[in-house]
């Protein structure tokens, strides 16, 4: 294993752009679905482990698609991530991080120059919380931060009851809520769906979005499952 050198502190970190599209109006909020969106995002933070399946497709000319499967803790996980050629993994053990990848994902990620990358392909790297890339690796991997900078939306309506995954659910829509990731504050326009279990307690079973962020469509989905299975991930 590597560490990250200091060389290359303030690079690039991926994860979009700083700049961020205008907020969205203000709109009604329905009480039901509000206390409903409430209700299950206390039982997932009482919950606080579960693995998941997350896709996004960007469209347009330097548009892609991301894959990542995950498995997130309390204070560790882990996620195998997909995007376009790029092939990597992240580890997270308390404040540590860690990611091992393909040259692409570490030149896209890292900032590591090309032959840089490829000498270090395959192989862990240490990144410490002083490194430019560690708040955009490290973002959304553990529970806390993986419910939080996933799930945004904000409560309009409570649609009727039906099945999701196997799970009779109810499914809250709204507006794509802005999110501060890594430093950055997004706020896409478009709307959002959350489909959480119809009976006590009402854990999330899949959260959608389609929307348009710096100009840009995006359709994201993420499917939540194994909640409360026990999160092992040891540093390398």
């Amino acid at each position: 294993m590597v560490a990250l050198v200091a060389a290359i502190t303030g690079v690039f970190v991926s994860g979009g752009s700083s700049s961020t599209t205008p907020t969205q109006k203000n709109t009604a909020i329905s009480p039901a679905a509000r206390q409903l969106l409430q209700s299950a995002l206390s039982a997932a933070g009482q919950v606080n482990s579960f693995h998941y399946v997350a896709t996004s497709t960007v469209s347009g000319p330097n548009g892609y698609t991301q894959k990542t499967i995950g498995d997130a803790g309390p204070d560790s996980g882990q996620q195998d991530i997909t995007v376009g050629a790029q092939k990597f993994t992240v580890l997270v053990v308390g404040t540590a991080c860690y990611l091992k990848g393909n040259a692409a994902a570490l030149t896209t990620n890292l900032g590591l120059s090309s032959v840089a990358a490829t000498a270090h392909a395959g192989q862990w790297i240490s990144l410490a919380r002083t490194d430019g890339p560690y708040a955009s690796v490290y973002a959304a991997v553990t529970a806390p931060s993986a419910l939080a900078d996933n799930i945004t939306i904000t409560p309009e309506n409570q649609l009727p009851p039906t099945k999701v995954d196997g799970h009779r659910v109810v499914t809250i829509s709204g507006a794509i809520a802005k999110v501060h990731i890594a430093g950055q504050t997004i706020a896409p326009k478009g709307t959002a769906a959350l489909a959480v279990r119809s009976a006590a307690p009402h854990l999330p079973v899949r959260y959608t979005e389609n929307g348009t962020v710096n100009s840009q469509q995006t359709v994201s989905s993420f499917s939540f499952s194994h909640w409360g299975k026990a999160v092992h991930v040891t540093a390398p």
